[in-house]
């Protein structure tokens, strides 16, 4: 029958027990676990009750790393599961992010919408850049595509608008330019932003029209 040959301080924020059985498995178990199981130096374990400790155990760790990763800003529920697997914690990721989200500090669609808010405001995209860019924090593509859609409408602003504000502001600093150079340049920079080439090449021609005398030189 398995053996606790070891229960020391866990070192670290969360504090608790690193209890080793056997002197061979070692997991941290919690203060509160550890006086509700009666956990003691020389306590004999049967395999059930190792293994349902050990559960426990890490679903604890699990929630309680979830909380503080989340306190810091808001997440993607695969940002936690990806958090929680560098912890060695894959396998209690279920039920902690079940709880987070029933808790609600965790939300993707409104992780996504704050997004998208807070690009619109600060770093203007096209729409196909701002559903990207959620895709790759875990968003799934119908959450990101919807809330692109509902946050520009809740801003007040299209994509059109985005997109002349962004090209007006670089081109201010294209002037020094010949105008197909500037062109160019203004081209590359809206594409990098992720809006669309049509929509660019309108808005483009428009800002930085030819010169009166052919705007070669």
């Amino acid at each position: 029958m398995p053996v606790v040959t070891a229960l020391e301080p866990a070192p670290g924020r969360l504090g608790g027990f690193v209890l080793e059985v056997d002197e061979a498995v070692r997991f941290r178990v919690s203060g509160d676990l550890c006086q509700r199981r009666g956990l003691q130096l020389g306590n004999r374990l049967s395999t059930a009750e190792l293994e349902s400790l050990a559960q426990e155990a890490g679903d604890a760790e699990a929630m309680e790393r979830a909380v503080h990763y989340l306190s810091y800003r808001p997440r993607t529920c695969r940002e936690v599961r990806r958090y929680l697997g560098k912890h060695g914690l894959s396998g209690h990721a279920d039920p902690a992010i079940d709880r987070c989200i029933e808790l609600g500090y965790l939300n993707d669609e409104a992780y996504a919408r704050a997004f998208v808010r807070e690009r619109i405001r600060l770093k203007p995209r096209g729409r196909p850049r701002l559903v990207s860019e959620l895709l790759g924090r875990g968003v799934d593509r119908e959450t990101a595509e919807r809330a692109v859609e509902t946050t520009l409408a809740e801003e007040g602003v299209t994509e059109s608008t985005l997109l002349r504000e962004v090209a007006r502001r670089r081109a201010r600093s294209l002037r020094s330019l010949d105008p197909p150079a500037a062109r160019r340049r203004l081209s590359a920079f809206l594409g990098r932003r992720g809006f669309r080439t049509g929509a660019i090449r309108e808005v483009v021609l428009e800002l930085i029209p030819d010169r009166p005398d052919g705007g070669e030189a």
